[in-house]
């Protein structure tokens, strides 16, 4: 079970999300063709801790085995009036390294089940000295990749 707390108007939600770098690359994913690339992850589910819940959803998401080199920073979102609830959501961004990349290296399409939805993700190698121009998010990790910053922050932002 999905760590999500939720009542009439509110709800909370904690993830994880790898940033994988490879080669000076970073492994970014964009479902639906929203428009934007982000970070693999997914939530944390009830008892999990957050470096598991990563190594599993990297996993599920990609078939790769990876390991947390670092915590990269933790995104503290206050959403309002996202899906006609405010969302407090706190999210893990983890440095990692795969084991072995397998058929990774280059860009890939796969489709993931994810309780009972089909999700169609396509992952794709960026250069983080060209991620600034890239349509992706959270603008904060985006910032700290382009500018080769690995030093652990916390970012409050409101929504």
């Amino acid at each position: 079970m999905d760590l999500e707390i939720k009542n009439d108007k509110e709800r909370f939600k904690c993830r994880v999300n790898g940033v994988l770098i490879n080669d000076d690359k970073m492994l970014a994913l964009q479902m639906f063709n929203n428009g934007f690339f982000c970070c693999p992850g997914g939530h944390i589910e009830l008892g999990e801790d957050s470096k598991t819940a990563i190594i599993r959803e990297l996993k599920e998401e990609t078939g790769l085995d990876v390991h947390v080199e670092k915590l990269l920073c933790i995104i503290e979102n206050f959403y309002f009036g996202w899906k006609q609830d405010n969302c407090h959501e706190i999210s893990f961004y983890y440095l990692l390294k795969a084991n072995d990349l397998k058929d990774k290296s280059e860009n890939f399409k796969l489709i993931e089940y994810d309780m009972g939805r089909e999700l169609q993700m396509d992952f794709r190698w960026f250069k983080l000295d060209e991620i600034g121009d890239v349509e992706f998010k959270p603008l904060q990790l985006k910032n700290k990749l382009k500018n080769h910053n690995f030093n652990f922050e916390h970012f409050i932002t409101r929504q």
